[in-house]
């Protein structure tokens, strides 16, 4: 920032509307106060600083917020017992929040989620088995783009009940390709122990997950919200990594296995793109 020296104006001279006028005059000809010269020295110089010729990043923060609990108390949800060459039952809503996010082409959007959860299970009912590695729920983020249409995922990320081809057969839940906004945790560990399996359900715990997205059009949303469901596996689609989902059996016509719920947080940063 320019340093400025004036001498027009002493300590014990009588001031004057012309005097000061002239020594403003004088402050904005060395250091203008346009909108270029406060970005440049505004305070995110030290923290994105991308260019040792000016500090300027190229990025402005335009819009922010954060909504926590966003979830209705604590949420039960049972593990698909749909079989696995259908479609899956259901994704369950975590929790919806009306914004008013008007972005420009070319603009940044983040969105950040973290969840505190907990799973639970058993060694006696399917899909567990000792061989099944990986077992897990997802949890991803949608939009909606028109005031009071439906959500939709976000682009770059699928709903995970899409057909999938695995050994010649058709299948369901997408290709990993398709999960830019999508967090995935997994339900149990299975491990060997002196030539016995078992399976831990490692108790309450947190989840995070992230979407960055460069928008393509102006574009308005009225709605973010998060969706889970589960069981998946991972396994190799054709041509591709993918999650599959698994079925779930029940235990005397009870659900056994499940994602609990207790609390949701969302955030999201809007940044232009200079």
């Amino acid at each position: 920032m320019s340093v400025i020296k004036n001498t027009g104006i002493k300590r014990g001279d009588k001031l004057t509307s012309t005097a000061l006028n002239a020594e403003f005059a004088a402050v904005n000809t060395a250091f203008t106060m346009d909108a270029d010269n406060f970005r440049t020295e505004s305070i995110d110089q030290p923290a994105f600083d991308t260019n040792s010729a000016h500090g300027r990043s190229g990025i402005i923060l335009k819009a922010a917020q954060t909504f926590s609990t966003i979830n209705s108390g604590t949420l039960t949800i049972n593990a698909n017992t749909n079989a696995d060459s259908v479609a899956p039952q259901a994704a369950t809503e975590i929790g919806a929040e009306t914004v008013a996010i008007v972005a420009k082409q070319n603009d940044i959007f983040r969105v950040y989620w973290q969840y505190d959860f907990n799973t639970e299970g058993n060694s006696s009912t399917d899909p567990y088995d000792a061989d099944l590695l990986g077992w897990n729920w997802a949890i991803w983020l949608e939009w909606q783009l028109s005031s009071g249409g439906s959500f939709t995922p976000v682009t770059g990320q699928g709903d995970l009940d899409n057909a999938i081809t695995v050994g010649g057969a058709t299948k369901y839940g997408d290709l990993t390709s398709n999960l830019k906004a999508c967090s995935i945790d997994y339900h149990g560990i299975n491990y060997d122990s002196g030539g016995t399996d078992f399976v831990v359900y490692p108790g309450r715990r947190n989840g995070y997950g992230q979407y960055f997205y460069k928008f393509t059009s102006d574009t308005t949303i009225y709605g973010l919200r998060l969706m889970v469901r589960g069981l998946y596996e991972p396994i190799y689609a054709t041509t591709s990594n993918a999650l599959k989902s698994l079925q779930a059996a029940t235990s005397g016509g009870s659900h056994v296995h499940k994602f609990v719920l207790y609390r949701a947080d969302l955030s999201y940063l809007l940044m232009r793109n200079e």
